[in-house]
């Protein structure tokens, strides 16, 4: 209740959380205690220095509040204004005398209104006959509407909402009957029985299916809810990790983990194997199969096997993962089971399993151009600035300087660095990527709470690469990846390529974990449930001295992109900071701003020309009117006739590609040559070299392959298997090859300070 916290509240936490200790019988984690450090900790070290207090109180409320109900599907206003008048300035309290009741309370409401829920779908399905016939429609994003009123307004809402799902239900499965009518096969030949279940029994399976996954007695759940929205009610990008997430985002950003190597999904409550690693420890025993469903788990040899069955799939993953040469035992029901009865016991050696699909990686392209002049272009794809911060062993940027190395001995003329998808990762690992390309000096600034300046330099005094170069970049390149592009346009030292702008994740965050600021004497399964802190403690600036913070970086030449149109970037997300300025750092730059204009101006006249990106700029227009106008019709006939005219719509411009796409490939035939170079053939004397795009198939993944893959609609591959964007992007670079040989030497060169 607005109290001053922030001189005494540590002492005060460990004053509690001492007593706790004294007083508890029960050795289950005590997470009133772990919501007193993690509040404590954000409040001291978030950039803002914001006290949690009342207005943080009412915020955060909220925040949790449309956390567990998003769309307002589930509670009334009635709830809501009970909520209100409970906690509204009294969290902050409850949080620090360690209590997460209000966390519980509604969370169990929660649980309790969605079961309820469930059951009256059932009864309205299995009761009523939907005709859509009518003249009514119903919203498709509840993100910004209103609460009903109560449980009647409810009701009335529930059964729009599933008059427009049962809809959307028939005519996806009157879609799916013609295709495969197309393709001369009886629906149910290629779903299986998923091809035999009606709209209605889809609808209640997914509801009954997202019932199943909530438990009112989770009090880890809720606790890893509420903590999750009060580290964002402070910004965007400060995020509370269970113990479970705590190891996923190490497994992230250290590109690899420990246990089976398998790729989990729930199948009617079991955990089912979809994907195994290629050359992981399930894939090497041989006993384990695509298909087959986990039913039961044991940490060895004499230990007890867990049920496994409705337990969410996050535990799952963390009972099967451990520590490195130790044992698990799975109970499994094989793919190719009679009955489920039929179960077999599989033991497996857990062993370090590398993320291949996510490290590095390159190509060689060759161009052989009308003029018969062959061009040797470099293409780097970089999906995370992926580093083992705790041992050192794994590095991108060491990564990227191995394939860069192999793409310099061929004799590349130019290099593209594709970081498009690319959300960040090591702020140090940026850092050493940019120095690759500059001859050594400043990189980024950063300002902390205090508004104290610092900054982070490449001390390597020469660049591994100095020729011509692209960076190309789109809507989701954020954190670390605007980082290494902004330095690099900074320096006139790359062209950047792609989408309007960047993410605008201008922030940096350190992860804390809990259990480091808890007194040795705290009880151990507290400390080891205690998960993480990822909080906000800086703001990065360019050295130019600008923040890519909500603005992120524009690109020098801009592309259209279907993301153009997307809710998506920083500036979408709730509570996040300010963009601002710093002075300018000094550094030696290379001007190429009459270059860049020259290269946009031609890149401008081959886009206007180029029919993918004319239907990039048409979708985004249709896509723009039904997001603004956010209704749908539940009128069956309506609909058929809106679908019909889709339908048109896209084959007659599948007609036009098809046609001009053999006229192109015709024309190019011989042009490109490609040579793909990974981590493991980076060093091989001889690599093989294919005449188009097409990427290969997931060598690091066997998966299980989607029922309904065969039903997509045919759509014709570009020419060669190379996209607009990425085609566009090597036109530019063979552009500024031409242009850097015929650039006049010197007098480019000069100081750019403050």
């Amino acid at each position: 209740m607005n109290i001053k916290r922030k001189t005494f509240s540590i002492l005060f936490s460990c004053l509690l959380g001492s007593f706790l200790f004294l007083t508890t019988i029960s050795a289950a984690p005590n997470y009133g205690t772990i919501a007193q450090y993690v509040a404590n900790l954000i409040q001291n070290n978030h950039y803002s220095k914001t006290d949690f207090e009342d207005e943080v109180s009412e915020k955060f409320l909220d925040t949790y509040i449309k956390f567990l109900d998003s769309n307002k599907l589930y509670f009334n206003q009635k709830d809501i204004d009970s909520f209100q008048r409970k906690y509204k300035t009294t969290l902050d309290d409850y949080v620090f005398e360690g209590s997460i009741k209000p966390a519980t309370d509604i969370y169990k409401l929660y649980v309790s209104r969605v079961t309820d829920r469930v059951k009256k779908i059932e009864e309205t399905l299995n009761s009523k006959e939907f005709k859509f016939d009518s003249d009514r429609t119903v919203e498709k994003r509840r993100k910004e509407s209103a609460w009903a009123a109560d449980a009647k307004a409810s009701d009335q809402l529930w059964e729009n909402i599933l008059e427009g799902q049962l809809l959307e239900e028939e005519l996806r499965l009157k879609r799916q009957r013609d295709r495969a009518k197309e393709l001369g096969k009886k629906l149910e030949d290629i779903l299986g029985e998923d091809g035999k279940e009606s709209p209605k029994e889809k609808i209640l399976k997914r509801y009954t299916r997202f019932m199943e996954t909530l438990d009112e007695n989770d009090e880890e759940e809720a606790c890893n809810f509420f903590l999750s929205t009060l580290s964002q009610v402070y910004d965007p990008h400060s995020e509370y990790f269970s113990q479970s997430e705590l190891e996923n985002f190490r497994v992230g950003m250290q590109n690899k983990l420990v246990g089976i190597g398998a790729l989990l999904g729930m199948d009617d409550g079991a955990a089912k194997i979809q994907g195994l690693v290629v050359g992981g420890p399930a894939d090497r025993g041989g006993q384990l199969q695509i298909g087959d469903r986990i039913v039961g788990v044991s940490q060895g040899k004499d230990k007890e096997m867990v049920d496994i069955l409705f337990m969410k799939l996050n535990r799952i993953v963390d009972m099967i993962r451990g520590e490195k040469n130790t044992t698990v035992i799975l109970k499994v029901i094989p793919a190719d089971a009679a009955d489920d009865a039929e179960t077999e016991l599989i033991s497996i050696v857990r062993d370090e399993v590398k993320l291949k699909d996510k490290a590095a990686n390159a190509e060689l392209i060759e161009i052989n151009d009308a003029e018969n002049v062959k061009q040797r272009i470099g293409w780097i794809n970089l999906y995370a600035f992926y580093a083992d911060m705790e041992r050192g062993t794994v590095s991108c940027s060491g990564d990227v300087k191995r394939l860069l190395e192999r793409l310099k001995k061929e004799n590349i003329e130019a290099l593209v660095i594709d970081l498009r998808g690319n959300g960040g990762g090591s702020l140090e690992e940026a850092i050493r990527l940019t120095g690759l390309f500059i001859d050594g000096g400043p990189v980024v600034q950063a300002k902390n709470g205090k508004g104290r300046i610092t900054n982070k330099k490449s001390k390597v005094p020469t660049a591994a690469y100095d020729g011509p170069m692209i960076v190309l970049t789109d809507r989701s390149s954020a954190s670390a990846s605007e980082i290494f592009a902004a330095a690099l346009q900074d320096y006139g030292r790359a062209v950047i390529v792609g989408d309007k702008s960047t993410f605008g994740k201008g922030t940096v965050q350190t992860v804390m974990p809990v259990k480091q600021y808890m007194p040795a004497i705290f009880p151990k399964d507290t400390k080891d449930r205690a998960g993480a802190l990822k909080v906000t403690i800086q703001k990065f600036y360019r050295i130019a001295g600008g923040s890519t913070q909500l603005k992120g970086v524009t690109p020098d030449i801009i592309l259209p992109s279907y993301r153009d149109e997307l809710e998506t970037g920083e500036s979408a997300l709730p509570n996040a900071l300010e963009h601002d300025s710093i002075a300018k750092m000094k550094y030696e730059t290379d001007d190429i701003t009459q270059m860049k204009n020259n290269l946009n101006k031609l890149s401008q006249e081959r886009v206007k020309e180029a029919k993918e990106f004319g239907y990039i700029v048409e979708d985004n227009k249709k896509y723009k009117e039904i997001k603004d106008r956010n209704t749908v019709s539940l009128n069956i006939n309506t609909r058929l006739e809106e679908n019909k005219k889709e339908k048109e719509r896209r084959k007659s411009r599948n007609d036009e590609r098809k046609k001009l796409f053999a006229q192109i490939e015709e024309k190019e035939k011989g042009k490109y040559k490609v040579s793909r170079l990974t981590l493991e053939n980076v060093e091989s004397n001889k690599i093989e070299a294919s005449d188009n795009f097409k990427k290969p198939e997931d060598e690091s993944m066997r998966r299980a392959k989607d029922k309904e893959e065969e039903l997509a609609e045919e759509t014709p591959d570009f020419p060669h298997f190379l996209g607009p964007t990425k085609r566009e992007a090597l036109n530019i670079a063979q552009d500024l090859i031409r242009a850097t040989k015929v650039k006049t030497a010197g007098g480019n060169s000069q100081e750019n300070g403050s």
